[in-house]
């Protein structure tokens, strides 16, 4: 399969809620919450299929790496403090009990509202090394992307803003954490609003 086929079928193929990914390998595209492609990528080896590299590496993973949905939704009430990314002593205040919170708010918010959509690539298909094919397919592909699916390309690239609406409907689901990431989003607005989120 051609690196423009394969990105024609991330583009149109029908997005899957992540918990829905198979544990097979190919090329993937993650779409955040108002269904945009941020971001084209491949499983690169042999112990991460789309199910572990997406579900759960990009989903739950830190901050401040190559966790994709983990780096853009560090955001207001689902943000906390991560030193890699923020090393301010200022940032002492933060409860790890607050900042706990926070983080499971944003792996529920992933999990709810952002989506994936995948190509399955055979390894008979693969003219060498099969992860290398993988990765050298990504690399066409990223090419030939706009420069809207490609914002979550960096390793701490700039967070969203925070969805607002969304964030209040999941509230629902978890009342008693209503207060706790509030106080998480008085540090963010504090500290980090006007240098990190856009």
């Amino acid at each position: 399969m051609d690196s423009r086929t394969i990105f024609q079928q991330l583009q149109t193929s029908e997005p899957s809620r992540l918990s829905d990914l198979p544990e097979s390998f190919g090329l993937y595209a993650l779409w955040d919450h108002t269904t945009k492609i941020r971001y084209i990528g491949c499983t690169p080896k042999a112990t991460e299929g789309f199910r572990t590299r997406i579900f759960n590496k990009h989903s739950t993973g830190s901050e401040g790496r190559s966790h994709k949905f983990s780096q853009a939704y560090c955001t207001g009430r689902m943000w906390r403090y991560c030193k890699k990314l923020h090393p301010l002593s200022s940032f002492l205040e933060q409860d790890t009990a607050d900042a706990d919170a926070a983080k499971k708010l944003r792996n529920a918010f992933i999990r709810k509202f952002c989506k994936a959509t995948y190509v399955e690539i055979p390894t008979q298909d693969a003219p060498s090394s099969y992860f290398s094919y993988l990765t050298s397919l990504e690399a066409e592909i990223q090419s030939m992307a706009p420069a809207s699916m490609r914002t979550w390309e960096r390793i701490g690239f700039a967070s969203l803003s925070e969805p607002s609406d969304l964030v209040d409907q999941l509230l629902i689901e978890f009342p008693t954490t209503k207060s706790t990431v509030e106080k998480q989003n008085t540090i963010y607005m504090r500290h980090v609003h006007g240098a990190v989120a856009v």
